[in-house]
């Protein structure tokens, strides 16, 4: 992610994003409007659950990726179930948001010459092209 969009999530969701500063956020820009809604999700729910911010029980983002075309979130702690609900959504959403632009696209299969997965990735048709997929 570029450094503006990582900006804004580290310093609209500072003690979410506490542990992941020197990391940052490892996937494409594409997805910055569906972090960022989901950063807004995850502190809601922690309100609402009766969560002190200033607690050491506040989640904690150890990391934010793509992998396998599809936004993972990790925690350093547990989360309550509503805050595991709210990243699930995000996963499943994540697969038919282009990572690279942010339009809607189905989750696709990229293949190596052995035709046997080799990885996947949400992109839409113009980024695939450009990216010589």
């Amino acid at each position: 992610m570029n450094e503006c969009n990582t900006e804004k999530l580290l310093s609209t969701y500072p003690l979410l994003y506490r542990n992941l500063r020197e990391y940052g956020f490892q996937c494409g820009d594409g997805w910055f409007d569906l972090v960022f809604k989901t950063s807004a999700e995850i502190e809601a729910v922690s309100v609402r659950e009766g969560t002190p911010k200033t607690s050491a029980e506040w989640p904690s983002v150890s990391c934010l990726k793509e992998k396998f075309g599809t936004l993972r979130v990790q925690f350093h702690h547990r989360v309550c179930d509503a805050v595991e609900a709210v990243v699930s959504t995000a996963y499943l959403k994540s697969m038919v948001v282009c990572e690279l632009c942010g339009s809607h696209v189905p989750l696709q299969a990229q293949y190596d010459s052995k035709v046997q997965p080799k990885h996947s990735e949400t992109l839409c048709g113009d980024c695939r092209k450009a990216a010589h997929f």
